[in-house]
């Protein structure tokens, strides 16, 4: 048993494919791994279902054109305080499959810890989330469209997900949870050209609460957006792009109210859940995985989540540090807002300024080569210090190591040195465990294996 936490993310497909204990056996005996983290509730391939981009070398070579929903057995006895009360998955795959229970006990055997994982994405793409019901979670956007994500005070999405966690608990033996923290800003989502969400009448009815001129609100996100659209066309005013940007703020002061609430609410969410696993019992941890696009790429983002607020609710953290795919995630973030809020400045430019505002530039390449680059080890040694210090040491940190995350576009594999450097940066940072990622389905297995040599290496093994 190794020394140190070792977790891995893990889906439901990876069992049924490959097998419950011959997929323990593995990960036990290539990388060491002592905790697992079952997404037991997804509709994201990336999350619960086979790889994405291209298939690695164990499980089915094929895609699983994923549904998704639950994949474990819901209790109906506790789904009465609402109305969502059927959301098990429908894919046939898992026809008689059940990953809380037919996993947790093997693992427990071999005093492997268990989690449940769940990603609230950024995605605004539509799913086939076809659960009756679902659609009355949904949001609103500032133009007044349903959104394509459900609404953070829709009291009926918060009783469901009081129904799920308290199933989770109440029947099965685990450890604690993995919340994801993968939600952006309505300003934030205009500024990369995509939908919103924060409008629908439980915001509009907090909004009047707080004080804030509803309409006026509205107003000064339409307004930011059509210009934004008018600036991806072309159109450059006489003042500038920034300048401007920063005068419809000023105009409209009301927006940043509007963002302030809205990030209230999601903070609110994943407090109440975590009050909650708690309230079940005092011993689940609870954790959360904070996502690249906010601990490294987006100093909008950086600015509204501060890191020293984790320390007041969390056992323990896993920032999101993949540092292979980084580079080239990080240069089309650039590219994104060089089209629009930075659109005043060269692509080098706007890659170089925001990489001097984030602290990036000692890790990262030149914008031309940033995809096959990467990002140095040293990132993560780095931001792996500068959480805990944020926190002042009152979480414990995993950082998450990507062994096998795909990226869309150009980026350089993920080699077994790239993975060893990564786990020895990550605990010459002050790390207190590992959390491998971005899921077991993606993962080639001399990657996993680099894991444990890394542990060996370090005496941890």
């Amino acid at each position: 048993m190794t020394k140190t936490f070792v977790g891995i993310q893990i889906g439901a497909i990876s069992f049924v494919d490959e097998g419950v204990e011959p997929v323990l056996d593995l990960l036990q005996e290539k990388a060491g791994v002592n905790a697992l983290f079952i997404s037991a509730l997804s509709w994201s391939r990336g999350n619960a279902g086979r790889a994405a981009y291209g298939f690695p070398d164990h499980g089915v070579q094929e895609p699983d054109h994923l549904k998704g929903g639950a994949f474990f057995r819901p209790n109906p006895d506790f789904y009465g305080p609402t109305d969502h009360k059927h959301f098990t998955a429908p894919d046939p795959l898992y026809q008689g499959f059940d990953t809380l229970a037919d996993v947790i006990p093997a693992a427990k055997a071999r005093g492997m810890k268990t989690y449940t994982y769940y990603c609230e994405t950024s995605s605004s793409a539509i799913r086939p989330i076809w659960q009756p019901g679902f659609h009355q979670f949904l949001d609103r956007d500032h133009w007044g469209k349903t959104a394509t994500r459900p609404s953070l005070l829709n009291p009926h999405y918060r009783t469901w997900w009081r129904c799920v966690i308290d199933d989770w608990f109440s029947n099965h033996d685990l450890d604690g949870m993995l919340w994801g923290i993968e939600r952006q800003s309505p300003l934030m989502d205009i500024f990369r050209a995509d939908s919103t969400t924060g409008f629908d009448e439980y915001f509009v009815a907090e909004a009047r609460a707080r004080g804030i001129d509803v309409q006026r609100a509205i107003d000064g996100y339409r307004k930011i957006d059509s210009f934004l659209a008018d600036v991806r066309k072309g159109q450059r005013p006489r003042d500038g792009v920034f300048v401007t940007l920063l005068r419809h703020l000023l105009h409209y002061p009301e927006v940043l109210m509007w963002e302030k609430m809205w990030l209230d609410a999601h903070q609110a969410l994943y407090h109440e859940i975590a009050g909650m696993i708690r309230f079940l019992d005092p011993k689940h941890e609870v954790g959360y995985g904070i996502w690249q696009v906010i601990n490294t790429y987006n100093p909008y983002l950086k600015a509204q989540y501060d890191q020293s607020d984790y320390g007041q609710y969390a056992d323990w953290l896993k920032p999101v540090l993949y540092h292979i795919p980084a580079g080239a995630r990080f240069a089309h973030f650039a590219e994104v807002w060089q089209q629009s809020v930075l659109a005043d400045a060269t692509p080098d430019g706007a890659y170089q300024a925001l990489a001097n505002v984030l602290g990036l530039e000692p890790f990262i390449a030149p914008r031309e080569q940033a995809a096959m680059a990467g990002f140095t080890p040293e990132y993560v040694k780095q931001w792996t210090q500068n959480l805990i210090a944020d926190t002042g040491g009152r979480c414990k940190v995993y950082p998450g190591i990507g062994v096998g995350v795909g990226d869309g576009g150009e980026s350089r594999p993920i080699t077994p040195e790239a993975v060893k450097a990564a786990v020895h940066a990550a605990f010459d940072g002050g790390a207190s465990g590992v959390l491998i990622s971005r899921n077991y389905s993606e993962a080639e297995l001399r990657n996993l294996e680099a894991v444990g040599q890394a542990l060996r290496e370090r005496d941890l093994w």
